[in-house]
């Protein structure tokens, strides 16, 4: 995959965490990246020969964070998973467990979605397809209250959002705020800076379609 262009930095204000608890759609059996992906950016960084400082200067990601992350000690936004891959020229399933049997014609259960988590930024993303390589990329993203992106994303191709439940505002960089309800959807250009937040006090869902896979 080509690299793409770094967005903007978001808002660095401190973000509420995401609870455990069932979000209504998921269960137990969820793929967790967690410490795993950790084990495998340490595993891949040093297949680069690179070093901490040399990694933390190419993605302008600090080398204290990168540290913690590849130990397990800390999440990590979306928006910074998708400078390490891209920098990387790689997939986020590349790093995920691998999928049993992958296939042209892709099954997923309920129960066997793979989950990015962020509790930083109260955001959970539950990846609706096996793998990551394939034309578009299908995920729900579960927001705490309170939950948002802290940075924004910008990647190549187009995304459209559907409103599962809840109330979202989607920023876009340079447009007034749009507020997105319950059954509402949105279709855009998805190089354009953006970033979503829950309008709510209560748990919201969001459909996701993205074409490319953007990491």
């Amino acid at each position: 995959m080509s690299p793409k262009r770094q967005a903007p930095q978001g808002k660095t204000d401190p973000e509420p965490a995401a609870t455990d608890g069932d979000d209504g759609r998921s269960d137990s059996t969820t793929t967790h990246a967690g410490g795993h992906l950790g084990t495998q950016l340490r595993a891949l960084r040093r297949s680069r020969g690179l070093t901490l400082a040399q990694l933390a200067a190419r993605t302008n990601i600090s080398k204290s964070f990168l540290s913690l992350l590849e130990a397990g000690k800390s999440d990590i936004t979306v928006g910074r998973l998708m400078r390490l891959t891209n920098f990387y020229g790689i997939s986020v399933s590349d790093l995920l467990p691998e999928a049993p049997n992958p296939d042209s014609v892709a099954v997923v259960r309920k129960g066997d979605w793979k989950l990015l988590s962020s509790p930083s930024e109260g955001i959970r993303d539950f990846l609706l397809t096996s793998d990551t390589k394939r034309a578009m990329l299908p995920f729900i993203g579960v927001f705490e209250p309170g939950g948002k992106n802290r940075d924004y994303a910008e990647h190549d191709g187009e995304e459209f959002a559907y409103v599962l439940d809840g109330t979202f505002t989607l920023e876009i960089q340079d447009r007034e705020p749009i507020v997105l309800n319950e059954g509402d959807t949105v279709y855009f250009p998805a190089n354009l800076p953006h970033s979503y937040t829950n309008g709510v006090k209560q748990r919201s869902r969001l459909l996701c379609i993205v074409t490319p896979p953007p990491f």
